[in-house]
């Protein structure tokens, strides 16, 4: 799939031929007198403070002003076109391609392909996972945001999460903080030691040298990345020190490099603000000529699902 900008012409077309009411989630659409909408025309979404009291509105004001981007609040407010009178957030996490900490494609410079996209896919599936068998929410959804995933999650007991406690539950479910034995206990050191496992898989012996590792030790690593793996998997972590002869320091710098490239799989500044706007389920995402959807089932996601007519007309 060939990823572009669109024209202000395509714009125009997406919007007047194409945009529907139907296709906004309804998240939205039940709240959407409570949400702050933003706009963006090309020089970023300064264009913010907008309230809409019916969808009629909000169809007639895309319809003719066509923006480069539309937006929506993740905050309730009493008063949104003032931001006034915070009444809750959904609890959310921007997993975005072009940003992933491990990239097998090659994609650079903000790029993405199908590749990388499927691999944010993965990431926000493995999340919601966590979200739902460690946490136990259950009205999670899924947007395809143009260059990755939003997971935007609904339930009551995590929309009135202060900033502190929404920060915990990023560290959770990326596996990006050490656990304590008290978390241990309440099942987080399981999710821990799977996250570094998993990150440990995709690390080359490159990526390991540039570290700082001394090379006889990365490539013994390597060479046995299986039951390293492993070892991390059931939590041995005494066993694979002993196991490779590595020191103490270079442990626990390993194990600060794994938790910071889990911290980069999504945006945890997005997560803790509680006033964040994120791209409007049913725009159009003009830097790369694709809608952004609702994702009814994450395993099986297609970017079909998500190509704007002029797109297709033009192959």
């Amino acid at each position: 799939m060939q990823f572009r900008e669109a024209t202000p012409d395509e714009r125009k077309r997406f919007y007047l031929d194409e945009w529907n009411k139907k296709d906004l989630p309804d998240f939205i659409l039940h709240t959407l007198s409570l949400r702050e909408f933003g706009f963006d025309y090309g020089e970023g979404p300064s264009h913010r403070y907008n309230q809409f009291m019916t969808i009629e509105q909000l169809s007639d004001f895309l319809k003719n002003r066509a923006p480069y981007a539309a937006y929506a609040s993740v905050a309730l407010y009493e008063q949104p076109s003032m931001r006034k009178g915070w009444l809750k957030s959904e609890l959310v996490f921007d997993v975005d391609a072009k940003d992933l900490p491990l990239k097998t494609c090659g994609c650079s410079g903000g790029a993405v392909c199908e590749k990388c996209l499927d691999e944010a896919r993965q990431i926000a599936a493995m999340f919601a996972e966590t979200l739902r068998s460690d946490l136990d929410l259950r009205n999670i959804n899924f947007v395809y945001s143009g260059r990755g995933f939003h997971i935007r999650v609904n339930d009551d007991a995590v929309m009135t999460m202060e900033q502190t406690e929404r920060a915990q539950v990023v560290e959770y479910i990326t596996g990006s903080i050490v656990p304590t034995d008290m978390t241990m206990a309440l099942g987080y050191s399981q999710v821990f030691r799977d996250r570094i496992a998993k990150t440990f898989d995709r690390l080359d012996e490159q990526k390991l040298i540039e570290m700082g590792m001394r090379k006889a030790l990365v490539q013994q690593l390597i060479k046995e990345k299986e039951k390293v793996i492993a070892m991390m998997r059931k939590g041995k972590l005494q066993d694979l020190q002993d196991f490779s002869g590595m020191g103490e320091k270079t442990f626990g710098q390993l194990v600060d490099y794994l938790m910071k490239l889990n911290s980069a799989l999504t945006d945890g500044k997005v997560t803790i603000d509680t006033k964040r706007i994120l791209r409007l389920p049913s725009s159009l995402h003009s830097g790369v000529s694709m809608k952004c959807v609702l994702v009814r089932d994450i395993e099986h996601f297609s970017i079909e699902s998500a190509i704007p007519k002029f797109m297709r007309e033009g192959k």
